[in-house]
């Protein structure tokens, strides 16, 4: 597997695992989730309502990530906020979190 392909491995699986939070927090207003950027070393916190995570979770390339986690090769920066970062993965790049989009 290309540097690509494990970095888009590593956002699919993040967001899984985001999915799964989520679905335990929805009595809540904010979520505790984990960093969805590529880098396999990162499980940096992210503090996001659950209005903000579901925004995000309406399109299947769109990640939230830290501030400054964002891969200019393979997404771009949307919004962002000094919590977190809404990133998209850049034409050609999305296929993998298309087809393993947990709400497609």
């Amino acid at each position: 597997m290309d540097r690509n392909g494990r970095l888009a491995r590593n956002e699919t699986i993040f967001r899984e695992v985001n999915e799964r939070i989520e679905k335990l927090a929805r009595e809540g207003e904010w979520l505790e989730i984990v960093c969805e950027c590529g880098k396999p070393e990162c499980n940096e916190p992210l503090r996001v309502t659950i209005a903000e995570y579901e925004r995000v979770r309406q399109g299947p390339t769109d990640f939230l990530v830290a501030p400054g986690h964002a891969i200019s090769e393979i997404e771009v920066v949307l919004t962002g906020t000094n919590r977190f970062e809404v990133v998209r993965k850049r034409p050609g790049e999305g296929e993998l979190a298309r087809v393993t989009d947990p709400r497609s």
